[in-house]
């Protein structure tokens, strides 16, 4: 069964698109794999959009001779707010009682924000913190598109207001067209300049703002305004079989290009930029192929009753997908097939309830004729009671994480190097890529040992320095998170491109090094980037090359597996776990699921091998013996601080055992001791 393609303003073609749309944007979000650039279903709403409201808009214009804008807002706000706060408050109290403190301090921090269509300035303004990883599984992420779309809506009727001034009433009805397409122009050309300009410069702001997302809603309107028929006297020649081929012509070439993006792109482009305009054009291609009363099979498809019926619904759709996926991957759902399917199926009832009951009596049903002004009143009203339900969880829950009575005052978390300290400045992040290094021991100490690396390697320096003694020794720290001692550059979502402050810093960090000629270098990275083996052992060999010209001994730390769970968070509630860990002897254990820890150690080793005095120190079974990685030790001591970084407690508890290896490896404190001495005496 089909519905007309073309009755008046509605097309249900376009509800078959959203369909298509909110499909892809949920295949991306669940990682199916063949679609990670399903995240392109967000632009093509945003055309979807710029058409939709500049046709609403103009027909308003014409049909009345004025726009109004209070009415316009109410009605938008009878349409989205119910459901979205519904979303929100539900969410953030279903997770005060699925998750823990930890996790919901983490992953709810934007509700106040997404309750207030201002999600995106949170999420390309606010500073990541890399060791809250949780941060990036934000449980409202996705809100960020419809703070755009807001902002959108607030702006839109005083540009096509300004394009009825300018066009005046005595122009003919085609020079109103051009006038108001000229416009359209002008806001693309700008729209996209900037984003280009900050795809380059702030990817974030480029991904996340208004403004640079407004050329894609100027090209939605473009296409309402260059087909819209403004009383044209003159009719079109052109015969219907010939318009027909064309449109569906269109029609091909725009799903082609909007499937074909879903499936081309990833998410480590730099994005949007060039890139986005593939998806935006082909979407404005699919809204043309189907504005003519000629039919294409295409527009019949999009036209079904499957297609419209999800189109219908996917707004809810995309309001409750996202959090349930999210809560899903907290105990684990989504590691199988079966799993992921069972959480999208929830995340339609929940949409399928969502529409009946929230969504339609506000749009189209008994609570749809409310006054523009007592909409308005209301909407303030819902937004303040969902945000102080929110103070309210955040008053309870939002405080510092609960500890049990066995661990007493201890906080895993908190169980980290000195280096961390603010105070001391020694890890800048993404924000600069200054040569920042911090020291322990004292100034005229002999010899110099240095740890030079990204988190995974900076986790080993109160190893360091229990080995390599004060007064004797002075250790040096030159850390930089998320940035591998890899010469190669990578996409790091966190800055939205290439993580250049990585590679400015890593050069000049081995520079520095050159001009000190320590005795011994640690170097340590994580084993996780998506490097290829020749990256890996080329990258390696390049950083290596250099550091064993400037030290007497350099020492490569492969990075360690880590948990598929987070490690406190397990060991404060253990049995939310247990039926993922069905291999474990003891709660909170499990086998190395992942063997890219072991890839890369044989990488490492190969690019060591050019170097006489380069060694590899592989420390994965003392953090997990037998290819078992736990929670907690067989002492009850705490192994991990999140799901991949050791606590600093665990990692002195290794000083002798790693001790009798570095000295076997002649590259312990002894041994250096001695070749200096040998050395000097030259």
């Amino acid at each position: 069964m089909t519905h007309p393609v073309h009755t008046g303003p509605i097309r249900y073609d376009i509800q078959g698109l959203r369909a298509v749309a909110i499909a892809l944007v949920v295949l991306a979000h669940a990682s199916v794999p063949g679609f990670a650039g399903g995240f392109i279903g967000v632009d093509v709403f945003f055309v979807l959009s710029g058409y939709l409201i500049t046709g609403l808009l103009v027909r308003e214009r014409l049909s009345s001779g004025s726009v109004r804008y209070v009415q316009f807002l109410a009605r938008r706000l009878r349409r989205l707010l119910p459901a979205m706060t519904v979303m929100l408050v539900l969410v953030l109290l279903l997770s005060a009682v699925l998750l823990s403190d930890y996790e919901l301090r983490m992953q709810a921090g934007s509700f106040a924000y997404a309750a207030t269509w201002t999600s995106n300035f949170f999420f390309s303004l606010s500073d990541f913190d890399y060791f809250a990883a949780l941060q990036g599984k934000d449980l409202f992420l996705h809100t960020w598109s419809l703070a755009v779309e807001e902002q959108f809506y607030l702006i839109w009727p005083w540009l096509v207001l300004l394009a009825f001034l300018l066009s005046g009433t005595s122009l003919a009805s085609g020079d109103r067209r051009v006038t108001i397409l000229c416009l359209l122009a002008f806001t693309f050309i700008v729209s996209l300049a900037l984003c280009l300009h900050w795809s380059q410069y702030e990817p974030l702001l480029s991904f996340y703002m208004m403004p640079s997302r407004g050329w894609q809603f100027a090209l939605g309107a473009a296409v309402f305004a260059g087909l819209h028929d403004f009383g044209e006297s003159a009719s079109d020649s052109t015969n219907v079989a010939t318009r027909t081929a064309l449109l569906a012509a269109f029609g091909i070439a725009g799903i082609l290009m909007i499937i074909g993006s879903a499936v081309w792109l990833n998410a480590e482009l730099v994005y949007p930029g060039y890139f986005a305009l593939i998806p935006s054009i082909g979407a404005a291609l699919m809204i043309a192929s189907g504005h003519s009363v000629g039919v294409t099979r295409l527009n019949r498809l999009l036209s079904s009753k499957a297609f419209v019926w999800v189109g219908d619904r996917s707004y809810s759709l995309y309001l409750w997908h996202w959090p349930v996926l999210l809560l899903g991957d907290a105990f684990g759902i989504n590691r199988t097939p079966v799993g992921v399917a069972v959480l999208v199926g929830i995340s339609v009832l929940l949409a399928t309830s969502s529409y009946r009951f929230v969504e339609l009596p506000f749009w189209k049903g008994r609570f749809s004729n409310a006054t523009p002004s007592r909409t308005v009143l209301a909407s303030i009203g819902i937004v303040v009671i969902a945000i102080a339900t929110g103070q309210g969880l955040r008053a309870n829950v939002f405080g510092e994480p609960q500890v049990t009575a066995a661990q007493g005052d201890y906080n895993p978390r908190r169980d980290v190097p000195d280096l961390y300290d603010a105070q001391r400045n020694c890890d800048t992040y993404y924000h600069s890529a200054e040569i920042e290094p911090c020291f322990e021991g004292p100034e005229d100490a002999r010899y110099t040992a240095v740890l030079f690396g990204d988190s995974i390697g900076a986790q080993w320096v109160s190893l360091i320095e229990g080995i390599y003694r004060a007064p004797e020794w002075r250790v040096l720290i030159l850390t930089k998170s998320a940035c591998p001692i890899v010469d190669e550059d990578y996409y790091y979502a966190p800055v939205g491109g290439i993580y250049e402050i990585c590679s400015g810093w890593r050069d000049a960090a081995i520079g520095y090094l050159a001009g000190i000629k320590p005795d011994v270098v640690f170097v340590g990275s994580s084993s996780h980037y998506a490097f290829s083996p020749a990256q890996w052992i080329d990258g390696a060999t390049r950083v290596l090359s250099e550091l064993s010209e400037s030290a007497t001994r350099v020492v490569v730390i492969p990075g360690t597996p880590e948990l598929s769970f987070d490690g406190p968070t397990c060991i404060e509630s253990p049995y939310r776990f247990s039926f993922l860990l069905t291999d474990s002897r003891r709660e909170c254990e499990e086998g190395v699921a992942s063997k890219a820890h072991e890839l890369v150690a044989d990488h490492l080793e190969q690019a060591a091998r050019g170097f006489e005095n380069v060694r590899v120190l592989d420390l994965t079974e003392l953090v997990c013996p037998g290819n078992r990685c736990a929670a907690q030790s067989t002492s009850g001591m705490t192994v991990f601080r999140d799901k991949r970084h050791l606590t600093e407690t665990f990692v002195r508890s290794l000083v002798p055992s790693v001790l009798d290896q570095l000295e076997r490896s002649q590259a312990g404190p002894e041994f250096l001791k001695e070749f200096a001495t040998l050395a000097s005496s030259q």
